[in-house]
């Protein structure tokens, strides 16, 4: 799109941002929350795919109720999704449904008990946020999970459990079951963090469907004072084998990596490591309409660098603009090579992204958030195509009641 036509673009699609009402929250209250997101998206492909030109309007309603007696409450969530731009061909721009139109669907709608005061179990339609299970919010509309979750909060920690037996995709109405090659499943997890005074803080969780797929997560991060500076450590490691026939081979691969974050000031510089072991790619899908995604550094705006044998460097600096509040600035390249493909074994791929978000601090408008993101992928063409792909996001959202 040429850079008139995407001006334009981008100025009509702030304006259709518009409104938003909130309201209180407690314990004892509803909480309704009305947002509005624009979603726009330009993914041009040079590899002779044809490109992806799609914006869609979401408009989000979320109602949470009080616990009622201390024990027993619900929440819902419904998106509506109103068709902006289609010029979408072949490929789905996850902004619209599969046939390039706007869409309907109830995100979340679920039952919550608190049989004690530091246990919670939901049962339905939840968005889940967990690294082998989770339902990411970064596109017009979240994905989400069928199923029953249930928490236990400690003061340093805590310990959960997971039971799916459905999904459903984040641009798609209907949830349907975890399947391959003709047969359901359900998937089943657990996991727990704890957090140590002197900064250590880890994360551990198991995931398995059974006769298709077993994950594991393992997560160490350490936070520190570096003089006037702060220093984050992070070590992340996942591994994943077939659990039975349904997989339809042998699978086993993991994947590590190994980050350090320095914040000083306004500025926040990270390089982060990432390698891929074992016998095949890594896979964290889970089968049918799943859209679990990596919870680690090294999955970015498009790729995964998740290959066979891969290995990734990242370079990324943030910058929060002391002159202009709410301003915040992202650039980042992330490097990877001995990738193995199809017999070949020097596959090499890279992803240079920048990243602009600003955010009302004051007036009428206040918390509403622009954001433009681009991004640039390349390599071998048997690893990727060339993309060069352009997202711009308005969010709006308060309570209402």
């Amino acid at each position: 799109m040429k850079l008139k036509k995407l001006t334009a673009a981008i100025m009509a699609l702030g304006a259709l941002s518009s409104v938003q009402v909130n309201a209180a929250e407690g314990d004892n209250e509803f909480d309704v929350d009305l947002g509005f997101r624009t979603f726009y998206m330009n993914r041009d492909f040079d590899a002779g795919i044809s490109d992806t030109i799609a914006a869609g309007q979401a408009i989000r309603l979320d109602v949470k109720s009080p616990m009622w007696n201390d024990m027993i409450g619900f929440g819902v969530s419904a998106v509506t999704v109103a068709e902006l731009i289609d010029e979408k061909t072949v490929n789905s721009s996850d902004v619209l449904n599969p046939e390039g139109d706007g869409y309907t669907t109830l995100e979340q709608a679920f039952i919550k008990f608190k049989p004690l005061d530091n246990v919670q179990i939901n049962a339905g339609r939840m968005v889940l946020m967990t690294p082998l299970l989770n339902d990411l919010t970064s596109r017009i509309s979240a994905p989400s999970t069928q199923g029953v979750h249930a928490t236990a909060t400690f003061e340093k920690g805590s310990l959960y459990g997971i039971y799916s037996d459905k999904a459903s995709m984040n641009n798609q109405e209907g949830f349907v079951s975890y399947s391959k090659n003709g047969q359901d499943y359900e998937i089943v997890s657990l996991g727990g963090t704890y957090k140590f005074d002197n900064g250590l803080s880890t994360h551990v969780q198991y995931a398995v469907a059974d006769d298709y797929q077993k994950q594991s997560y393992y997560n160490l991060a350490y936070n520190t004072k570096l003089g006037e500076n702060d220093l984050m450590l992070d070590i992340a490691h996942m591994r994943g084998e077939d659990d039975g026939a349904l997989y339809g081979s042998d699978y086993d691969s993991n994947l590590t990596g190994l980050t350090a974050r320095l914040s000083t000031g306004n500025l926040a510089y990270t390089l982060a490591y990432q390698t891929v072991g074992g016998d095949d790619a890594y896979d964290q899908k889970w089968g049918g309409d799943d859209n679990t995604q990596f919870f680690t550094w090294g999955a970015v705006q498009l790729l995964d660098f998740n290959a066979k044998d891969e290995q990734s460097l990242q370079a990324r600096i943030d910058y929060d603009v002391p002159s202009i509040p709410g301003l915040h600035l992202m650039a980042r390249h992330t490097e990877s090579w001995d990738i193995d493909y199809n017999g070949g074994t020097d596959g090499q791929r890279h992803e240079t992204n920048f990243d602009v978000k600003y955010t009302l601090q004051e007036g009428k408008a206040k918390g509403l958030s622009m954001r433009l993101r681009v991004a640039k992928a390349d390599g071998d063409a048997a690893v990727v195509p060339r993309i060069n792909d352009i997202r711009f996001i308005v969010d709006y959202k308060t309570d209402i009641l």
